[in-house]
């Protein structure tokens, strides 16, 4: 799974839920150097608005 990170070279979001009973994880990286993480839902689902927020306003998408 390490190759469906994203990088600086390879920008994106992922996101992870290996079962209902765990919690998902997340993490995005941006070609203009900007990266998050998170772990739990409430929390990846903050994480994937910021990705996209970040993706509208970013010079470098």
């Amino acid at each position: 799974m390490a190759d469906l990170a994203p990088t600086v070279d390879r920008p994106g979001v992922h996101v992870a839920k290996t079962a209902r009973d765990f919690p998902a994880t997340g993490s995005y990286a941006c070609r203009c150097g900007v990266s998050g993480r998170a772990t739990g839902d409430d929390n990846v689902r903050d994480l994937v608005a910021e990705w996209i927020d970040h993706r509208n306003t970013c010079l470098h998408r």
